[in-house]
């Protein structure tokens, strides 16, 4: 008997009651094997177990007519399908004799179907068997569902998750041996869709109706130009959203943004009304004279901003088609600038306006910065450092339609820093003056820069605030060599944290 028993190592252990065997009652000692799998014959050894009238398994009844074959020491039955994990009850006259230690079993839940697409916070369907094993639902993300609608069998309900993605399950389950697998079918979860606008084009801080389907799933809404996303709407429904359009917006497509930060993008994008300049008359123009901009939606104008001049909010008059206001004084050449009601937005105008009694921009034989870097310098050595530049900049400008603007936001840095694209190969023998224009930006006047050339710091400008300013400095103060190779605009004061306009560079 003891061999016996030191043979049967994978039945699961179970504490025998303090009865002797003489007693009458029935004792428990073991039973397995551990691991089976559903339909395989499960064993029960003890002592009067011819008495027992019925097994009891978790989720599962053995009746005493099901055993398949019963004596005082051994019932063998077969494992239900529907059992799971759990204590075994065995039940006799005297009362239940109940285990001391679980028994598991090896399952392998299969799928034979999963609904295919569902919105958020509803329900999906996962057909196949052993599926009251399951243990946790992952949805793509890590979306981990271990509570379930209902589960069986055959059938697991289970609720999607608000911020789930779409894509493949990760299906978790119990038993001697706890894995996990990947579905091979994907569940698709239903994002909102826009289908229109209306109207569009729309104006800044009015009301945009937005059409579509499962729009009540919109969290968020991205407008093109706008950093900060919208998420208080006017009014949302499954079909439409009525939303604020923010003053920043630019023509562009619109996003929607779900639970799950999954985005939804426009097919179709919205366009914003906008003021435009066809004319300005007259131009060139006296400081203190009306001038005239025609052009569309100049209704939508909330102010004029000439170039050094405070922003002109009173117009003589001001129709759609048309503005009139008064130029201010201490205006200087420049583009026209339009500020747009309800918005952040400006609108520039393409042609330079002309002031007469301006000094012209200074006349240059070899332009190294015209608009743009000159051919000539189409070098750049490294990107500068201690700021940063624009070579686009509209406004201000000295001469043509692009200035550089330079930020300096350290002390001595050199954003700007041109090199030629021949190395020492540009003569600089038959010139004799270097060129460039400056403009102080506000907080800059007495500041300093220096003109630094072929790698040393040369000249040492004191910035005049608030105007262009030329300079035309001779080149035997900039260097003794026959070549001009690099060229340096930099901060000379120590403490960086303004700005500059740099225009009209070259060499005559």
């Amino acid at each position: 008997m003891i061999f016996f028993m030191m043979s049967i190592g994978i039945l699961v252990s179970c504490d025998k009651d303090n009865d002797e065997p003489n007693s009458g009652n029935v004792v428990l000692l073991n039973f397995g094997p551990t691991g089976a799998q559903h339909g395989d014959t499960l064993r029960f050894y003890g002592i009067n177990l011819n008495k027992v009238t019925e097994i009891q398994l978790t989720n599962a009844v053995v009746p005493q007519a099901s055993f398949l074959s019963q004596n005082n020491e051994l019932i063998l039955i077969t494992v239900p399908e529907s059992t799971e994990e759990g204590f075994v009850i065995l039940k006799t006259p005297n009362g239940d004799i109940v285990s001391k230690t679980r028994i598991n079993f090896q399952v392998a839940p299969t799928i034979s179907s999963i609904t295919g697409e569902s919105r958020p916070g509803e329900n999906i369907t996962i057909t196949g068997n052993y599926l009251n094993w399951v243990t946790a639902v992952t949805f793509p993300d890590d979306k981990v569902v271990t509570t379930f609608v209902s589960q069986s069998i055959s059938e697991l309900v289970v609720k999607v998750p608000d911020d789930a993605q779409t894509g493949t399950l990760v299906i978790n389950y119990s038993g001697t041996e706890p894995l996990f697998f990947e579905t091979d079918d994907t569940v698709t979860v239903t994002l909102p869709v826009i289908t229109g606008f209306s109207s569009n084009p729309v104006l800044h801080a009015a009301n945009l109706t937005i059409t579509g389907t499962n729009l009540d799933l919109a969290k968020k809404i991205l407008f093109t130009g706008v950093t900060t996303p919208v998420t208080v709407f006017e009014s949302q429904s499954p079909t439409e959203i009525v939303v604020i359009v923010p003053g920043e917006t630019k023509k562009g497509k619109v996003t929607l943004v779900a639970q799950s930060e999954v985005i939804s993008e426009s097919t179709i994008e919205l366009d914003v009304l906008l003021p435009s300049i066809t004319t300005i008359t007259p131009n060139p123009i006296d400081p203190g004279a009306d001038i005239t901009i025609t052009g569309t939606n100049l209704d939508l104008v909330s102010a004029i901003t000439f170039e050094n001049a405070p922003a002109v909010t009173s117009f003589i008059s001001q129709a759609a088609t048309q503005i009139v206001a008064k130029v201010p004084m201490g205006v200087l050449r420049g583009k026209v600038t339009l500020d747009v009601k309800n918005s952040t937005l400006k609108v520039q105008s393409t042609d330079v306006l002309e002031i007469i009694g301006d000094i012209p921009p200074p006349t240059i034989a070899l332009p190294i910065y015209k608009d743009a870097i000159t051919s000539n310098w189409k070098g750049w050595v490294g990107g500068g450092w201690g700021g940063t530049k624009n070579l686009d900049n509209t406004s201000p400008v000295r001469e043509g339609t692009n200035s550089v603007k330079i930020d300096y936001v350290g002390g001595y840095g050199s954003p700007l820093q041109l090199g030629h694209n021949n190395g020492d190969s540009l003569l600089i023998l038959t010139h004799t003056t270097f060129k460039v224009s400056i403009y102080g930006a506000p907080g800059s006047g007495g500041k300093k820069v220096n003109i630094g050339i072929n790698g040393a710091d040369k000249y040492t400008i004191t910035l005049v605030e608030g105007k262009w300013t030329d300079y035309a400095i001779p080149i035997a103060d900039l260097t003794d060599k026959a070549y001009l190779k690099e060229i340096l605009v930099k901060e000379y004061s120590g403490t960086g944290g303004f700005s500059i306009y740099v225009d009209a560079l070259g060499l005559n």
